[in-house]
């Protein structure tokens, strides 16, 4: 009977033993790393490139990531906040790109390259990994596409990362330890940093660049001069001035003359492009009173004076951003509110591409995704390329465009039966063709038809027939 017993304790214990679960591959690829995905890397690279030295810094938590680099003073570059992709530049404000096939890479990707795939909270969020093969993991983020992670075994460290097909998307190489996880300083691919230097791990909050913000106080209303562009006047450092109010320039700007009054010596490098293209540098200067917006300082372009439009200063997309601005041509008056409040129905979707708003034309039977411009006085604008690709409608008029830097450029103007904006009808209107535009544009023309009322921030565009 004790015999017994005893076999039928042993037996219990094998069961148990057979039954102990399998060891979690996944949870020992975190640790053996440190579990990086929980900790905020800092880390910096200096590199030589074409003469200028070009400084890099990547923070990193999770799948979120803040890459900014910088030349001669001036920096931009882009915050991913796991979802979505942001840009930014000289004034740090981050404006979300669009959203196509890049975005879906770069939400599997940030999950690969910070080990949070291995971390249980990636596949309670939705995310998904399945063992692929031998140091291998197929990885897909929630909303994101199928990529394979590839881990060197012995190592337990991310060497590349691959297309289910086989095309190399990214690699990872020279292993360094910080705050007792792994990180990888070379980091090469469509979304990574490059080579780095040094690595921290830093106990600061992560999240996008601040830039500047401005206090909203007082009647919104700015008075609209005879210009056939928004100009309104602002003040500058103490100093009255003009401003040109363009959402089709990036960054903001003031004329050297008014950075020579303000006893401002240009630094930086920076290239403007437009009609003609030319290098400059940048100041920071304040306070910029634009209306019942007061910025305490900002960061400017400086430009020569323009002969297409008398203004001293250009308020650019990236400070409109922080602003919803209504221009109504009929009364000659913008005003200058906060962000947000209801959207109607037909109201014009906004995107972003590298920090300039994007709007869904319809003209003829194309349609294009078209720069809105209020720095251009056309209706409507686009290239002699595309134009030459048809319907060749019949031209009605021919000039110049005048540009900021001087820049001109010949011009025709065309009519064309139906113009869409978005989910609104334009109707019958004449579109100016400029030889080398690249891209179409909107312009602030559509203020003769509409109220126009812009809010980058909630990403709209509404018109409004008058």
């Amino acid at each position: 009977m004790r015999f017994a017993v005893r076999l039928l304790a042993l037996a219990a214990a094998l069961c148990g033993l057979a039954a102990a679960p399998a060891p979690d591959p996944l949870a020992a690829l975190a640790d053996a790393n440190g579990h990086p995905a929980a900790l905020h890397l800092l880390a910096t690279g200096t590199r030589v490139l074409e003469g200028r030295t070009v400084v890099t810094t990547l923070d990193q938590l999770g799948t979120r990531r803040l890459l900014r680099r910088c030349i001669a003073g001036v920096c931009g570059g882009t915050w991913f906040d796991g979802t979505t992709q942001f840009t930014f530049g000289l004034n740090e404000i981050a404006l979300p790109e669009e959203s196509d096939a890049t975005v879906l890479t770069e939400r599997t990707l940030a999950a690969i390259a910070s080990y949070a795939f291995a971390e249980p909270a990636f596949r309670s969020s939705g995310g998904t990994v399945v063992a692929a093969g031998p140091g291998r993991w197929r990885v897909r983020a929630h909303d994101g596409i199928d990529l394979i992670a590839v881990v060197d075994p012995a190592a337990h460290a991310l060497r590349r990362v691959e297309t289910p097909e086989g095309r190399l998307v990214a690699t990872y190489a020279r292993e360094t330890k910080a705050g007792g996880a792994s990180f990888a300083l070379d980091r090469n691919g469509p979304f990574e940093a490059g080579p780095l230097d040094a690595v921290a791990v830093s106990t600061d909050p992560l999240g996008p660049p601040a830039g500047p913000v401005p206090a909203l106080a007082g009647d919104p209303a700015v008075p609209l001069d005879s210009e056939p562009v928004p100009i309104v006047p602002c003040g500058l450092g103490g100093h009255n001035l003009r401003c040109l109010l363009d959402t089709g320039a990036t960054p903001s700007a003031i004329t050297l003359s008014v950075a020579e009054t303000l006893n401002l010596e240009p630094h930086g490098e920076l290239e403007i492009s437009g009609i003609g293209s030319f290098a400059t540098g940048f100041v920071e200067a304040g306070p910029l009173q634009l209306g019942p917006a007061r910025f305490a300082s900002a960061r400017f372009a400086v430009i020569p004076p323009s002969s297409a439009a008398p203004f001293d200063v250009v308020v650019g997309s990236d400070l409109l951003a922080r602003m919803r601005l209504v221009l109504d041509h009929a009364h000659h008056v913008a005003r200058i509110l906060p962000s947000g409040g209801s959207a109607p129905a037909d109201a014009v979707h906004l995107t972003f591409r590298a920090g300039s708003p994007i709007v869904q034309t319809m003209f003829g039977p194309q349609g294009a995704r078209a720069l809105l411009d209020t720095g251009d006085q056309a209706v409507l604008s686009f290239g002699y390329a595309a134009y030459r690709e048809g319907p060749q409608w019949a031209i009605v008029g021919r000039g110049q465009a005048l540009g900021v830097g001087g820049g001109a450029d010949d011009a025709f103007t065309v009519e064309i039966p139906e113009v869409h904006v978005g989910p609104v009808t334009v109707g019958k209107t004449r579109a100016t063709v400029r030889r080398t535009q690249s891209v179409a544009h909107v312009g602030v023309g559509l203020w003769d038809r509409f109220l126009v009322d812009l809010d980058e921030a909630a990403g709209r565009l509404t018109l409004t027939t008058r």
